[in-house]
């Protein structure tokens, strides 16, 4: 008999759990040190990025002024990136989940393809194409690239919520007249915002902190958030890249929670 026969099941319960728990609280403190880290330096008084600071002062959220064009271009990108690959990614799922295609597996998976790929591969890919179109170095090229590389995101989550989709009530509005389109924007989406909130949410964050794609097509003459983190970072450590870190580490926390609460429960 081992001695774990020999153990009372209650006890052997309760020490399995609690060692679970110290090993999710260890996990948790691994992936979350970096970011307390990061926040504490953007409190420093000193000139470098150093821990723990040399002192406490705002002095550098007032350097900000410098990085408002990042900041702007990021947004620009973000927003109508974000917009895009929404329309796109939610005309799928409904596409998908309305009609009953040969290849509909087959479909669903290719729409989640720019996901599976590293971002390199589709930098080089995009990068390629529109210099052999002859445009390169626009933002409106970056836009696309995001757009595309993000469609997944709110493809899967708008899927999600067209499969928990009474379609009787879909069926009720046509029966009484109503037609496809005024159905989609009466009682589809109402339906399903959620879904799409957190769907065009998940894209515009994503689009905010992606680089290497940002990088290759911004032809040097784009400056989003991330490249000019990167570039700053090869000639000094000036702590307003902690500041700027910190803010979007808030929008990030911001913007997932908002999403996780829409979606009622992205991990769950």
């Amino acid at each position: 008999m081992s001695i774990a026969d020999g153990v009372d099941p209650n006890v052997r319960d309760r020490l399995t759990a609690g060692i679970m728990r110290v090993f999710a609280w260890v996990v948790l403190l691994f992936v979350l040190m970096p970011l307390v880290v990061i926040c504490a330096m953007a409190f420093t008084s000193g000139e470098f990025l150093v821990f723990p600071p040399e002192g406490v002062s705002l002095r550098w959220f007032g350097e900000l002024t410098s990085w408002l064009d990042a900041i702007r271009n990021s947004v620009v990108v973000a927003i109508p990136a974000a917009l895009i690959a929404t329309t796109v990614g939610g005309t799928a799922a409904y596409s998908l989940d309305r009609h009953d295609y040969r290849f509909g597996r087959a479909l669903a998976a290719a729409a989640t393809v720019p996901i599976m790929l590293p971002p390199v591969i589709v930098g080089v890919m995009f990068m390629t194409f529109f210099i052999t179109i002859g445009i390169s170095g626009n933002i409106w090229n970056l836009i696309l690239a995001h757009s595309i590389f993000l469609t997944p995101f709110p493809f899967i989550l708008i899927s999600q919520g067209l499969a928990d989709l009474d379609q009787s009530y879909e069926e009720a509005a046509r029966n009484l007249g109503a037609s496809q389109l005024r159905t989609v924007r009466t009682i589809i989406f109402p339906l399903v915002r959620a879904n799409v909130i957190a769907g065009f949410l998940f894209a515009f964050i994503l689009s905010l902190n992606e680089y290497i794609i940002a990088w290759l097509l911004s032809g040097f003459s784009i400056q989003t958030v991330p490249i000019q983190i990167f570039t700053s970072l090869r000639y000094s450590y000036s702590p307003v890249i902690a500041v700027i870190s910190l803010l979007f580490i808030i929008v990030t926390f911001v913007g997932l929670t908002i999403a996780d609460y829409l979606a009622g429960g992205l991990w769950e």
